[in-house]
């Protein structure tokens, strides 16, 4: 009789060696328009705000007034005065709707190395990092939308595409510069840098030019807010892309199902409510029901005999509009300039050291 086989029998223990399979990215333009939408002197009203988590199965509009380009000063006193009248007009609020979920089967732990709060925080967190991604590209996608067709003083540098497009020989001055070309646009208040890793690298590379240095590059960024993002795609022949937008031009608003507000619970255990979000810090909505049934094909061999059991669903619905502020004519010959202002660096001939070339032989020392 030997105890071999009993004792070579595999050994379980716990590890992290998952921890990157599911893990947090940047978010940069979401943070953006998170961190806008607190802004008290931003384009978000807090009635605004309050009609639209109610505003489900309704129309959401908002009043605003055009710019008048038509007014002229006078050079006489007139015993009439004319007319001037505003042009007003409704701004509707256009929602998104984004929705995931996921069940648990409690009694499929028993058996099973990995508990119930451990799958169900990886189910929860897997869906939230990719939510997350989805509301940074449509965050983009909306500054993209919203970027000044008007850019009256580039400085010296190329606006081809309605984009200040900076050489790399520019690179350390494009961050500082973006200052004045939004003043010269009439925009003067503090910006906010959504950039790609290629921004992160430049705002590196100038703060190790800081104080007791002998160039200091300091004042290029220290200015302003950054948001770093890895969801801007890559264009070829750029180093760093990204977008510079005046305080206070960006929104976000979320709306709720009509029974998550009420916080309803039917007679047959469906629940719903509102919960924050961890990682992104955004109410959404919850709903919650649970099932009997036969959920014996779950994970194969390892359920086979849960031909009748008990399942949890899990349900997370918010609907998300992006706003940016209202430009009565965002194109054309009179367009008006908008907060945001897109920019990139060129990477033809990027290198942070050039190599020492011998153009000519050196000579050598004689007898």
């Amino acid at each position: 009789m030997s105890l071999v086989l009993t004792r070579i029998q595999n050994i379980r223990a716990n590890s992290n060696l998952d921890k990157y399979e599911f893990r947090p990215s940047r978010y940069g333009a979401l943070d953006a328009f998170l961190v806008q939408s607190n802004d008290p002197n931003g384009i978000l009203t807090d009635e605004l705000k309050a009609k639209a988590r109610t505003s489900i199965g309704n129309t959401l509009e908002t009043a605003v007034i055009d710019y008048d380009g038509g007014i002229t000063i006078g050079n006489t006193r007139e015993l009439t005065i004319a007319d001037s009248e505003n042009t007003s007009r409704m701004v509707t609020i256009t929602f998104a709707t984004y929705s995931f979920g996921f069940t648990i089967a409690p009694a499929m732990y028993m058996n099973n190395e990995i508990g119930i709060q451990r799958d169900f925080e990886t189910k929860l967190m897997k869906y939230i990092y990719k939510l997350a991604q989805t509301l940074d590209e449509a965050a983009l996608t909306k500054l993209a939308a919203a970027k000044t067709a008007v850019i009256k003083n580039p400085l010296l540098y190329d606006k081809t595409g309605n984009v200040i497009n900076a050489k790399w020989t520019e690179r350390e001055n494009l961050l500082g510069d973006l200052n004045v070309i939004m003043g010269a646009n009439d925009f003067y208040g503090q910006l906010h840098i959504v950039g790609d890793a290629g921004v992160e690298s430049i705002v590196k590379k100038l703060a190790q030019k800081d104080l007791y240095n002998i160039e200091n590059k300091r004042n290029e960024y220290s200015d302003k807010i950054l948001h770093f993002t890895n969801h801007i795609a890559a264009a070829t022949g750029k180093y760093a892309q990204g977008y510079a937008i005046n305080a206070g031009s960006l929104g976000l608003l979320t709306r709720f199902e009509r029974d998550c507000l009420l916080g309803t619970v039917s007679g047959d255990g469906h629940e719903w409510g509102i919960a924050t979000l961890p990682l992104l810090n955004i109410p959404c909505g919850t709903y919650f029901y649970d099932s009997v049934g036969n959920y014996s094909a779950i994970a194969g061999a390892a359920t086979a005999d849960m031909t009748r059991t008990r399942k949890e669903h899990y349900g997370f619905a918010v609907d998300i509009a992006f706003l940016t502020a209202y430009n009565s004519v965002p194109s054309g010959k009179d367009a008006l300039a908008s907060p945001i202002l897109a920019f990139n660096i060129s990477n033809t001939d990027a290198s942070y050291g050039l190599p020492v070339q011998v153009t000519a032989p050196i000579p050598t020392a004689t007898a």
